[in-house]
């Protein structure tokens, strides 16, 4: 019989409840534990509590994920012990008030100093999540950057600590491709950073959601993006209008769009995206409720559209959406409102067969 593996010793603590018997359990297993996080090279765990045990006998580990609070104890732990990291997902799964952050052993949760000695130790991180970590700043973030210049990969979500001094850092990276500003307190300066440094040569995701701070200014220094193929707007503010989403159409590599929420953007359509300078594939307009049926039916004969959400778009017509699906050949996909305007399809009606081709029709 094979001994039990991390997992499964996981698998049985979970299903122990009694705050007694888990640390029985873990007195016992202890040993089993070690033996069997030699050979662990990817780690998910949901019970700091097993760490001091489970990282120094993982030396091999190269993604580490936890969504609790983590103390810098259990940072410097997670540095002296795995520093062959790659992969570092630190996004919390709950709303932390900086008020009120004391973890359970009467510890807080991380800060920049506890994140600092981590990618010190471990400078070939490529990926790095760190989303809603409210202790997280701009010392950290910039010891992130410069120890670890291959990185790819970084999510700053929820991250309200974090400045526009930072962006001017983060715009000078060669090897980002994928950056998440959400809920940021990022601004125009911040963007123009973002834009104007060595980033623009090189990003190809930016997601901005709920940044209420950015205008046009911010906007339209996104024009000297390069290669970003996937832009992400959705909920931020009243700043947004339709003048601001007309700058966005010269980036011509855009193939994913989200405006969704963008409740000032007067009419958008694809006059902000037409063939002569971008084509996006994906378009997300959920929610832009001042979207009208002469905006809706611009879209017909987009050459590349794939994806279209309307959800909460109740100004158009099934009309509408008949020529826009029946003109669109390589539309896929389209997301409605129950409450557009009638006339509408006979309930269920969820697909739709033009060009020999199924659209699929989701209504909400």
């Amino acid at each position: 019989m094979e001994p039990l593996g991390y997992d499964e010793l996981l698998l049985i603590y979970d299903k122990i409840h009694n705050v007694h018997d888990r640390k029985s359990f873990y007195q016992a297993s202890k040993q089993i534990l070690k033996v069997a996080c030699i050979h662990l090279r990817e780690l998910d765990i949901g019970f700091p509590d097993l760490l001091k045990d489970v990282l120094p006998s993982s030396p091999n580990m190269v993604k580490f994920k936890c969504n609790k609070r983590l103390s810098n104890t259990y940072m410097e732990l997670l540095a002296r012990s795995c520093p062959n990291l790659r992969d570092l997902r630190l996004g919390i799964e709950e709303d932390l008030d900086p008020h009120k952050a004391a973890y359970e052993l009467g510890e807080f949760d991380f800060n920049d100093d506890g994140l600092c000695v981590v990618v010190n130790a471990c400078s070939r991180l490529n990926e790095v999540d760190l989303s809603g970590r409210l202790h997280v700043g701009d010392v950290g973030v910039a010891s992130l950057l410069q120890s670890c210049t291959g990185l790819t990969y970084l999510n700053l979500s929820g991250c309200a600590s974090i400045t526009d001094e930072l962006f001017k850092l983060i715009g000078k990276s060669w090897s980002l491709r994928h950056l998440c500003l959400g809920g940021c307190m990022v601004s125009d300066l911040g963007l123009e950073y973002i834009a104007k440094g060595n980033l623009r040569t090189c990003l190809q995701k930016l997601h901005m959601d709920k940044c209420d701070n950015i205008s046009k200014n911010g906007i339209s220094s996104l024009k000297q993006m390069k290669e970003l193929t996937d832009l992400k707007l959705s909920n931020c503010g009243v700043n947004i209008t339709d003048s601001e989403i007309l700058a966005l159409s010269s980036i011509k590599t855009l193939e994913y769009i989200n405006l969704s929420w963008l409740i000032d953007a007067a009419n958008i359509s694809s006059s902000h995206m037409d063939s002569s300078s971008m084509e996006p594939s994906v378009v997300n307009l959920a929610g832009c409720k001042t979207l009208t049926s002469v905006g809706l039916c611009s879209f017909a004969h987009h050459p590349r559209l794939k994806y279209l959400s309307l959800f909460s778009c109740h100004d158009v017509s099934w009309k509408d959406v008949e020529y826009v699906v029946s003109t669109c050949k390589s539309l896929v996909y389209i997301g409605l409102s129950r409450r557009i305007k009638t006339p509408m399809p006979k309930e269920g009606f969820n697909m739709s067969y033009y060009h020999h081709n199924w659209r699929t029709i989701f209504w909400k």
